[in-house]
């Protein structure tokens, strides 16, 4: 009769889930460059250079496994939170620089933080 193909092995969901996960991690480093990148370009208007510092997304990406889920979740909150930032404008911007404090509060563990900076 017609053989039936083998049923999928135990062992691919977890290989799945790394592959997301790993992928997640590349894409936080990425995605907070982009941030910084648009927090520099928002700051113009007010400021010669925005308050953040330099931020290489390459080095984030070799260190980035000193950063726990929790810390990737506190990296993405952080990307979100400069995503909302407005453009600074002259006479606001006092409101713009509390807004970056706001982003930096949702930084991760030091532990991350001075490994993927």
């Amino acid at each position: 009769m017609g053989s039936r193909p083998a049923p999928p092995s135990p062992a691919w969901p977890l290989l799945l889930t790394v592959v997301l996960l790993g992928g997640c991690r590349g894409s936080t480093c990425q995605e907070l460059a982009r941030a910084y990148a648009a927090v520099e370009r928002k700051a113009q208007p007010c400021l010669d250079h925005s308050p953040l510092p330099p931020f290489d997304p390459e080095h984030c990406e070799q260190h980035r496994a000193a950063c726990d889920a929790e810390d990737l979740g506190q990296l993405d909150a952080q990307v979100e939170c400069y995503q909302r930032l407005d453009t600074c404008q002259v006479d606001k911007k006092e409101a713009f620089l509390e807004g970056i404090t706001r982003c930096d509060d949702r930084a991760p563990s030091n532990t991350c933080e001075a490994a993927i900076f």
